[in-house]
């Protein structure tokens, strides 16, 4: 079983999304520092998000934030799945069902591997074991660090994510109202943080990729994200545009003649 990247493919702009006025709309870029080529576009109206990757232009993701659920849209197959809570309880069961399949093959596996081979599929079989079990507390520590920097004309804050004690990622968070985001935003912010948190931890209890950079903060606002852990995920992504405009409607729909498919399309492959 493999979890879809499409959230990877997202990268900060699943953590970082935003309401509007009601009178505006609002656009956010995030643009990778390592490979400039790479951003992340947050699309806001009232009650409606929209996340885009000119990297993956195929797929978008649109959040309701009134009926509370996700839509995963992939515009080559002409398809879209909605992801609400009922709908997360089936999907995780499922995952459970796949995981515990690939935890007897490891297992029986192990019977009649070589002793390199054994020490391989045990190292899995503990990885799986632990993402499979929720955390006895908060997976990720925020601790603000004695130093602030100017980036991108915001004057910032320097926070330290550690877990378990351990730096995976740095954050340089100002003011919400300094950039222009008001408090009905940071709601809506608030909203999504925490429906796409309690997916990932549903769907992967112990892991804290999407938690690196939820601080479900109500006044503060990341203008940069600096991820240390992994090394080969390692990059930083800085606010580099924030707009004010009128998006229009169609935006925040799936287009018509898309056909609905099961969620498990969009988060497993066999």
């Amino acid at each position: 079983m493999k979890i879809r990247t499409f959230f990877t493919h997202l990268g900060a702009a699943l953590t970082l999304s935003f309401s509007s006025l009601a009178q505006a709309d609002t656009s956010l870029t995030y643009q990778s520092q390592a490979n400039p080529e790479h951003r992340s576009t947050i699309l806001v109206s009232e009650n409606f998000i929209r996340f885009e990757n000119p990297m993956a232009p195929e797929f978008f993701m649109l959040f309701d934030v009134q009926r509370q659920h996700m839509t995963l849209v992939d515009s080559d197959k002409r398809s879209y799945s909605i992801l609400d809570r009922e709908t997360l309880e089936s999907l995780s069961e499922q995952i459970e069902v796949t995981r515990r399949a690939i935890m007897a093959e490891l297992k029986a596996g192990m019977k009649v591997a070589n002793a390199e081979e054994k020490e391989q599929m045990a190292m899995i079989l503990e990885q799986i074991q632990q993402l499979a079990q929720a955390p006895k507390k908060q997976l990720v520590e925020y601790q603000p660090m004695n130093k602030e920097q100017e980036i991108n004309g915001y004057t910032c804050q320097m926070i330290e994510a550690l877990v378990n004690g351990e730096t995976q990622a740095r954050l340089c968070v100002t003011k919400s109202s300094d950039v222009g985001i008001p408090d009905s935003a940071m709601n809506t912010l608030e909203s999504f943080h925490n429906f796409s948190s309690g997916v990932h931890q549903q769907l992967n209890p112990g892991d804290t990729t999407e938690l690196l950079f939820v601080m479900n903060s109500k006044n503060q606002l990341p203008v940069s994200i600096e991820r240390t852990y992994p090394i080969s995920a390692a990059d930083e992504y800085r606010l580099t545009d924030v707009q004010t405009l009128t998006i229009p409607a169609s935006a925040f729909k799936v287009p018509e003649a898309f056909e609905a498919k099961d969620i498990e399309d969009a988060f497993i492959v066999e």
